[in-house]
């Protein structure tokens, strides 16, 4: 191949890594929206209502899809080193040591040598929020009940 088709090759992978990376932020929203949707109404729930377990639902739900983010996060992370391949490969201009096309194999080669780290990834700031305040929220609240700090009168 020669190094005019291999240069466009690696542009267009690097264009397409770059959309995968911020798709994959713009699903992360969706995650965080839907879980503080969740966690806010059951919360307000369980003060509507006068059921005190939704405060525990809405701690499990904050958990679930903070879990569920750490994973997509971590999903996203392991395209990185690729696209810092490609950027230091047009920095520095040397286009002999890489093959172009090699999300799939790249992907999985950092994977396979970073592994999972969920949990580091789950400990994050970034990933955390909004999730670590429902989850708090909801299990504060139900200790509290628990602890008969807040009663909740019957209907």
């Amino acid at each position: 191949m020669d190094e005019k088709t291999k240069i466009s090759l690696l542009k267009d992978e690097y264009s397409m890594l770059q959309q995968f990376y911020e798709d994959f932020d713009k699903r992360i929203l969706g995650i965080k929206g839907w879980s503080a949707t969740i966690a806010i109404a059951a919360i307000g729930g369980g003060f509507q209502y006068r059921i005190p377990y939704l405060w525990l639902f809405a701690a499990a739900a904050s958990l679930v899809f903070w879990l569920l983010e750490a994973v997509w996060k971590r999903f996203q992370y392991l395209y990185a080193p690729r696209i810092a391949r490609l950027e230091e490969v047009f920095r520095e201009g040397d286009f002999d040591e890489v093959a172009p096309l090699q999300i799939y194999s790249s992907w999985f080669v950092a994977f396979e040598k970073e592994g999972w780290r969920v949990f580091s990834t789950f400990r994050m700031g970034i990933v955390s929020f909004p999730h670590l305040v429902t989850f708090m929220c909801g299990t504060i609240l139900f200790i509290l009940y628990l602890l008969d700090v807040i009663k909740l009168a019957p209907k």
